[in-house]
């Protein structure tokens, strides 16, 4: 077994990296005496040293007291480095793991060229017992790490998940938010329609209404152009009638004016002289009976428009039966006649 000598302890350690190209290393951050519960700081003068000249590419765990204090990730330089210095030297320890040096911080004498005191056998032992101590540590770490990246990507998986819960609600809110405007909106398209609807249908009725009473003012103003006309046709043979009373009975002017009764005398439908005459509902004059029996053959439409009649009610027209009635009484053989 080979001895290196040193200033001190963690010149020794950093010494031995080099020489045995050492990737992990577990070394104490502190005597265990100085342990406490949340511990971070470093107080151990060697422990600095090999932490502050260690090559980067060794990987260094701090335990105190059985727990992790600190962990220095290692990376990996040019092949070049200065680091690979001593990476062919001395091979004295080989039997001892490449990947990992136990070591026991401050409580660790340091070495001297002088021969060692115990037996090859104690010696294996004990360094046998230390490396499967150090070995379990290690493995302890390790398991740790594995933890606290589990925990980590656990944490990290929660806050994505919760995210995309976060996202999905607002979106939730923001499709609800959505489906009600458009319901309103339906709804108010619904009732404008609906308006729309009522205004065309009274709009509709007023065309009708306008032409119902259009229609009605036109009878109207036929049946007082015809009473009109009636009437000076009536003046004019009353006047003629007083012209000629100092003529003969049997005088041929008197027969040819008696002869031809006033149009508006005749009935409509039976073209004779009315004996009691009614208006209708579409504004003419029309012998009473002779318009009933109309109605009752199924004439729906007035006999002189050809216009469906709004009803069947009848008005006697009593200025017109009293002329007639007059005009018969001067015309008495006519009324023979008839």
């Amino acid at each position: 077994m080979s001895y290196f000598s040193a200033n001190n302890v963690g010149e020794w350690i950093v010494e031995l990296i080099y020489q045995n190209n050492i990737k992990k290393l577990i070394m104490g951050a502190t005597a265990d005496s100085h342990y406490s519960e949340g511990m971070v700081q470093i107080t151990s003068t060697n422990t600095e040293y090999v932490i502050r000249h260690a090559p980067h590419c060794c990987k260094i765990w701090l335990v105190c007291n059985g727990n992790l204090i600190q962990t220095r990730e290692g990376r990996f330089e040019l092949a070049g480095s200065s680091y690979y210095s001593y990476s062919e030297s001395s091979s004295s320890i080989h039997s001892l793991d490449t990947d990992m040096l136990p070591y026991g911080g401050t409580r660790r004498a340091e070495r001297v060229t002088e021969p060692h005191p115990f037996s090859s056998s104690e010696e294996r032992s004990a360094s046998g017992f230390e490396t499967t101590y150090y070995e379990e540590q290690r493995r302890r770490l390790e398991i740790e790490e594995l933890k606290r990246e589990k925990e980590q990507r656990d944490k990290m998986r929660n806050e994505r998940e919760g995210a995309l819960s976060n996202s999905f609600g607002v979106t939730q809110i923001l499709y609800n938010e959505e489906v009600i405007r458009r319901r309103e909106a339906e709804a108010e398209l619904n009732r404008a329609k609906d308006e729309i609807e009522d205004m065309k249908r009274v709009q509709k009725e007023h065309e009708e209404q306008h032409y119902t009473d259009c229609r009605l003012l036109e009878l109207i103003q036929k049946e007082r152009d015809e009473a009109i006309k009636t009437t000076e046709e009536l003046l004019i043979h009353l006047n003629l009638e007083n012209a000629v009373s100092s003529l003969s009975p049997s005088s041929p002017l008197q027969w040819s004016l008696s002869d031809e009764p006033p149009q508006c005398f005749l009935c409509p439908i039976s073209k004779e002289i009315m004996r009691n005459p009614h208006v209708a509902a579409d504004g003419h004059t029309y012998e009473v009976e002779e318009f009933r029996r109309w109605l009752r053959h199924g004439g729906e439409k007035s006999p002189m428009t050809n216009l469906r009649l709004e009803n069947d009610n009848l008005t006697p027209n009593l200025v017109l039966r009293s002329a007639i009635r007059d005009w018969l009484q001067q015309h008495p053989y006519i009324d023979e006649s008839s």
